[in-house]
């Protein structure tokens, strides 16, 4: 096999293709194991550009997500948004250049922490949506449950949202839904000890990202951290919230 070092765009689009006819699934199939829209497996085997993460989804099911780290694009030594400044400066003279470097920076590691999220879930034949669940759930301490009006308002997301995500949970047996004891028609939903360890083989494995966070000095941290929280807490309840209905 081809060393993942030197695959090229056509020779991963053969390597899908052949795992899929080893695994004897259609392309249909393999959306539907991965989590994806067909159209995407059709591209993905046509060589075509896909988002990393969509990489990732389809090529866990086929045991191929390891090779993903070699598609990902080249570190860079240099800071790609310092020489926007001046260009900045020109074209808004009265608004300080920092401001749009400040929404580029967040902008850029918004997308480092989704991919990052979305290639470690993938790897555990999960989507980015289902480790916020565990993770959410884990967070709450034993007995790792909550209602799914908790887990909504946790995760900034819809309760039909949400559904989706636990019967596919609940499919691979990663979490259950019982009875609330304090609601004779209601349920509680609690992560399973399958669960469990699944999230624990993601943190054995930090994300770049996670790895990047924890090696900044403890003051940095703290201090980005509260700056974050500050400018959060400028957003937060200002707008309409952008997570709804997700």
């Amino acid at each position: 096999m081809t060393e993942p070092s030197t695959w090229s765009k056509s020779s991963w689009a053969e390597l899908l293709k052949e795992k899929r006819a080893a695994a004897g699934w259609s392309q249909r199939e393999l959306a539907q194991r991965a989590g994806v829209h067909q159209p995407q497996i059709v591209r993905a085997e046509r060589g075509e550009d896909l988002q990393l993460s969509v990489l990732a989804r389809i090529a866990a099911p086929l045991g191929l997500a390891p090779g993903l780290a070699s598609m990902a694009p080249a570190a860079q030594d240099d800071d790609v948004v310092q020489p926007n400044l001046e260009s900045w400066r020109r074209a808004w003279p009265a608004v300080d250049p920092q401001v749009f470097a400040v929404l580029a920076r967040l902008s850029r590691l918004g997308a480092h922490v989704e991919r990052s999220i979305a290639s470690l879930a993938a790897a555990q034949g999960l989507n980015s949506g289902e480790v916020m669940v565990l993770g959410a759930l884990r967070r709450m301490g034993p007995p790792f449950e909550s209602t799914p009006t908790g887990l909504k308002e946790r995760l900034w997301i819809s309760l039909p949202g949400l559904k989706k995500r636990l019967d596919r949970l609940v499919a691979r047996g990663l979490v259950e839904r019982v009875h609330n004891p304090l609601d004779r028609r209601g349920q509680m939903v609690r992560m399973t000890a399958l669960g469990d360890q699944a999230l624990d083989r993601l943190i054995a494995h930090p994300a770049p990202v996670f790895k990047a966070v924890r090696a900044l000095p403890d003051d940095e941290r703290r201090a980005l951290s509260n700056s974050l929280r500050r400018l959060l807490q400028e957003l937060e309840g200002a707008v309409e919230d952008p997570f709804d209905g997700l």
